[in-house]
């Protein structure tokens, strides 16, 4: 339903019409009327018409300066003019302001009827442009809304005003009395989690209707470090008992997915907002198990072993993991590892040594040379300056030979090379994707006017997940995928506009728009105004 004001100084007119249109049965909301511009013009702010319909000519503020009033304040409102006066002038006026409609009176009941309904059937279908324009750019950034809210959340970043706010626009009910996280990694055999994944497209889809079903969990992508999930609720004894119910769900869908493996780390339930980070760091404390544990595990932060829900032996690491594994353990970390779980990671490794080898010297000095050795490896092959790491941070053999004294001072050194091999690791990749985002660019600029442009095409080209694409684009070019998109489209349907006599529908396929209605729209919203208005003023411009 549309709305519409009426601003009329003579009352028999005024009167007609109003009560001579069954303005219900038209699905139009009659929302006021005034007898001069003075005072409509506050009610006309208050009420928002989609429709202002004015007279020209009345005392104190005529229908031209309204018009103008109202077209600064709401550019959106549809304003239809009534006059008399059959003058070239007004009309010029009326179109230079951004008119609508000039309609002459008298004007019949049914044939007022008839433009106004041809303007209401413009502004539902903006209407329906419109949600169609803030889906397409929701849709984009709200992955990466998603997860700065949740990286709030487990940082303790924002107050807890600011989290609830962010939470409801993002439709993230967080108003809870416990919580919990769970972190999941998917790996399919073949495929690198930071590339483009057909397979993962398809399973985040069905991940969300899965999830989708309980109200109170909410999933977070986080590329190829995996998902997130937060549970909430307001009964810790239902929460508990509905995480291993959800696993089910999650590992069922994993195992239609062939050669898909998965590994779960779950925290704790928490009993305030303010602990999300206490859980998210028992989780993934449990996460990092995943290198040093078979795969298809589900390991809760409480148990600090696997789950009784594995369906999968695991390696008895206190035997398995010696000095031969170890190094290839690190290696899988460095891999895929993140800062984050550096120190957890350690931890678990000389936990699984067992009590009785972790007393021993000469068994921990082998596990931490291997452990050194790896590392020292992978950050030679990242380009790192290793002989001046080595001044800065010690050498291996004086560390050794201190954990007499000092046994944590091991595990705080080997802390320290695994950081900076993560940190370089990511520095390099960082460089990898700016060349990628010049391809992915140079690819839209080629092809921005094909109909099936879209960022899953683009990342599909480049080999990198969406949602990495997607943040590329806001971080660097400091603007998102869709909206460079239409700048590309509007900078050349401008062109046209102003080189060619072709029609406004002929240049919204040239420019890759299936639907011309929904091309004018965004032309309009982007730009300030019309096709017809931009050519004009380019005739104008041109004659001056």
């Amino acid at each position: 339903m549309v709305s519409l004001f009426l601003v009329e100084d003579e009352i028999a007119m005024r009167e007609g019409i109003r009560k001579r249109i069954d303005w219900e049965k038209e699905n139009i909301e009659f929302v006021g009327e005034a007898s001069d511009g003075e005072l409509a013009y506050p009610m006309i702010l208050d009420t928002k018409p989609d429709i202002l319909l004015t007279d020209i000519k009345m005392p104190f503020v005529d229908g031209l300066e309204l018009s103008e009033m109202v077209r600064k304040e709401l550019p959106e409102t549809r304003i239809m003019i009534l006059s008399g006066y059959d003058e070239f002038e007004y009309a010029r006026k009326a179109i230079g302001i951004g008119v609508t409609d000039y309609l002459l009176k008298p004007i019949a009941p049914n044939a007022l009827l008839e433009k106004i309904k041809n303007v209401q059937q413009k502004i539902e279908e903006d209407k329906k442009h419109q949600a169609l324009y803030s889906k397409e750019e929701k849709a984009e950034t709200m992955e990466q809304d998603r997860m700065k809210l949740f990286s709030a959340l487990v940082m303790n970043t924002m107050s807890m005003s600011e989290i609830l706010s962010q939470g409801k626009e993002l439709y993230i009910n967080l108003s809870a009395r416990y919580f919990c996280v769970v972190l999941l990694t998917l790996d399919v055999e073949g495929e690198s989690g930071n590339e483009y994944s057909e397979t993962r497209n398809a399973f985040r889809t069905q991940l969300d209707e899965a999830i989708g079903v309980y109200e109170n969990w909410f999933v977070f992508d986080r590329e190829e470090e995996g998902f997130a999930f937060l549970a909430v609720g307001n009964d810790m004894e239902a929460l508990s008992d509905e995480i291993p119910d959800v696993l089910m769900d999650i590992t069922s869908l994993i195992d239609e997915i062939p050669n898909a493996t998965y590994f779960i780390g779950v925290g704790s339930v928490v009993d305030r907002l303010s602990r999300v980070k206490d859980t998210y760091l028992q989780a993934n404390r449990a996460f990092s198990k995943r290198f040093l544990m078979s795969k298809n595990q589900i390991i809760y932060a409480e148990d600090g072993e696997e789950s009784t829900a594995s369906t999968v032996e695991t390696m008895d690491l206190s035997v398995a993991l010696t000095h031969e594994t170890a190094g290839k353990t690190v290696d899988n970390f460095l891999k895929t590892g993140t800062y984050d779980e550096a120190e957890s990671f350690l931890e678990n490794i000389y936990e699984s040594i067992g009590e009785k080898n972790s007393k021993s010297l000469i068994f921990l000095s082998y596990i931490t040379m291997d452990i050194y050795v790896s590392v020292i490896r992978n950050l030679k092959e990242l380009g790192a300056d290793t002989d001046a790491m080595e001044e800065e941070y010690g050498k291996i053999d004086e560390i050794i030979q201190s954990a007499n004294s000092d046994k944590n001072k091991i595990a705080r050194y080997l802390k320290d090379l695994l950081k900076q091999a993560i940190h370089l690791r990511d520095h390099r990749v960082e460089k990898r994707y700016g060349t990628v985002l010049n391809t992915a660019v140079s690819y839209i600029d080629e092809h921005y006017m094909e109909d099936d442009m879209s960022l899953n095409k683009v990342a599909s080209f480049v080999n990198v997940s969406p949602n990495h694409l997607s943040a590329s684009f806001s971080k660097d070019m400091g603007t998102t995928f869709i909206e460079y998109l239409i700048q590309k489209r509007m900078e050349r349907a401008k062109e046209l506009l102003m080189t060619t006599k072709k029609r406004s529908s002929e240049i919204a396929y040239e420019v890759g728009y299936k639907d011309p209605h929904y091309f004018s729209y965004t032309f309009k919203k982007t730009q300030g105004m019309t096709t017809k208005e931009y050519r004009a003023r380019g005739g104008a411009q041109r004659d001056s």
